[in-house]
Order: structure tokens, then C-alpha cells, then sequence
């Protein structure tokens, strides 16, 4: 019998992007097979993780995908050792136009916010994939909350409110939406769902805002773009947000990263990155927040 050594899978993803697969248990041919809204359904795994995700798992590299599947299974009776050669941690490799963009870039040196949106510009020239991502390095984990940024990200997001329509939906696990709102009262109707919702990441929670006594108003909120939720990953203090694409207005981009920084506090901020997708990060100097 084979057995497929997991932590062997998706190292070429973002790590946020490869736990996620990981943990849902999916091989790579099964990712391909996936539409994004399915992809989107796995949770930790956002709308710009997907695009990190097709580039290189595509029907165009199933060959490819095929191979690193091969190498990832061993028979059982390798297993033992394979656990052994998994300690040894093998140095990351990047590609060509990865090394060439990171070619004179200083990552130690920090950068004024400005100046770091204006390398991620040049940067993002040669890459078809240009959503700008900071990635916040928190003091501790549990860090939550929500931001109301001064211009819009520019990300769609599908509200539904929770209602008759909606419990038709689900119960027939029609799931066209992102984020679903319900009041206090709608809560022992939904308590039956939430097995099909929790792991999906869409089961309303007082937490993030998505139980309130008016839903409308929260969903026109949140349609206007600019409320941006955010929390540290499950397994380490890390928080991932997209500010969308970096062809958006320069000073837009810089006043969302500044409020979103400030809103957080430099107090929990132990380091903070911005980067495009595919692209290497520049550090932030973080003593202006």
C-alpha cells in the first residue's frame, strides 16, 4: 500500500495556501479539477490565493503535477523513512524571474510605505498576477478585528442576507456567496447548518460582525469596499490581507496600508511586508505608525 507524505506537497504555494490544501486533504489533481468558488470553499483560502494556485496547477501542467504526486507517495514501508529524511529542511528555490526581481532589492533594508508601493509597481511590470498582499508578523496570535479604510480594495464580495431564499440555497448546497449576515433571532435556524458552513468559513459569528440586528445596513457597509476583517492564521501569529491590484490609484494603496497598520497597532506589530503576488516582499519601516 502507498501513503502520501503531505508536508512533500505544495511547497511551490504560499505557506498560508499549502497548509490549507494540506489539511483538506486534496491531491493536486483534484485541486485542477476544482472551479474557484470550490477552491474559495477550503478554509484559508482566499480569492487571491486562488490565482497563486492555478498558475501552477493547471490542466496545461498535469504532467508536471502528476510527477511531484509520484514523489510525494511512498509505500508504507518507506514511510519510516521518509519521516526521517523530512527533518532535513532543503533550501527553498526560486525561479529565474523571481531572482531577477529580487536582484538589488535590499530585503533588510526597511522602506517608507511610499517608496515600497513604488518598487512593488516596477516590480509587478514583468507579472500578469498583481495583487498587492500585506503580510502582518504579529506579537502574539489571536489578533482580530475589523478595518474601515479610507478607499476601497476594490474586491467584490458577495453579502447574502440570511432569509427563506437563503436557507433554500444551502439546503441545497448552492453557496453563491462569500459572507453570510443574520440577526440574533435567525441563530436556532441556522445551528443546523453549521457543519455545512463552519468549515466552509461562512457561519455568521458575532466575532466578525456577521450577527447584527441590521443586516442591511451591514451589507451595504461591507459592499462599499471598504471594510477589511482580518485575524491571525489559526496555527501561527501571521495575518494575510489583499489591498487588491497595484494598478489601483498610488496614493489610494498607500492610505489603506497606512490605516490598516495604525488600526492594528504598532504595539502588535512586530514586522510587517508588502508584496505582490509572485513577486519578492519589501519590509516596511513601521516607526511612522
Amino acid at each position: 500500500m502507498t501513503k502520501i507524505i503531505w508536508e512533500n506537497l505544495y511547497n511551490d504555494l504560499p505557506v498560508h495556501v499549502a497548509e490549507a490544501l494540506r489539511t483538506a486533504r486534496l491531491q493536486p489533481e483534484q485541486v485542477i479539477a476544482k472551479t474557484d468558488g470550490e477552491l474559495m470553499a477550503i478554509e484559508g483560502i482566499k480569492e487571491e490565493d486562488v490565482n497563486s494556485i492555478r498558475t501552477i496547477y493547471n490542466t496545461d501542467n498535469i504532467e508536471q503535477v502528476k510527477e511531484v504526486l509520484a514523489k510525494a507517495t511512498v509505500e508504507e514501508k518507506e514511510v519510516a523513512q521518509t519521516e526521517k529524511v523530512k527533518k532535513v529542511i532543503k533550501p527553498r528555490t526560486r525561479s529565474k524571474k523571481y531572482s531577477m526581481m529580487a536582484k538589488g532589492l535590499d530585503r533588510e533594508n526597511t522602506h517608507e510605505i511610499k517608496e515600497a508601493v513604488e518598487i512593488l509597481s516596477r516590480l509587478a511590470k514583468s507579472s500578469k498576477l498583481k495583487t498587492v498582499e500585506l503580510t502582518i508578523n504579529t506579537r502574539e496570535a489571536g489578533v482580530r478585528g475589523e478595518i474601515k479604510l479610507p478607499h476601497s480594495t476594490g474586491k467584490e464580495l458577495r453579502i447574502a442576507i440570511f432569509g427563506p431564499e437563503v436557507e433554500a440555497k444551502i439546503n441545497s448546497g448552492s453557496l453563491d456567496f462569500d459572507m453570510l449576515l443574520a440577526t440574533p433571532a435567525d441563530m436556532p435556524k441556522l445551528a443546523r447548518f453549521a457543519k455545512v458552513l463552519g468549515p466552509k468559513g461562512i457561519m455568521p459569528n458575532p466575532r466578525n460582525g456577521t450577527i447584527t440586528d441590521n443586516p442591511e445596513k451591514r451589507a451595504k457597509d461591507l459592499a462599499a469596499g471598504g471594510t477589511l476583517p482580518y485575524k491571525t492564521e489559526s496555527k501561527s501569529p501571521i495575518i494575510h490581507l489583499a489591498l487588491g491590484p497595484i494598478t489601483q490609484n498610488e496614493q489610494d494603496l498607500i492610505d489603506n496600508v497606512n490605516e490598516t497598520l495604525r488600526a492594528i497597532g504598532s504595539t502588535r506589530i512586530k514586522s510587517a511586508f508588502l508584496s505582490c503576488t509572485h513577486t519578492p516582499s519589501v519590509r516596511l519601516n513601521l516607526s511612522s505608525i
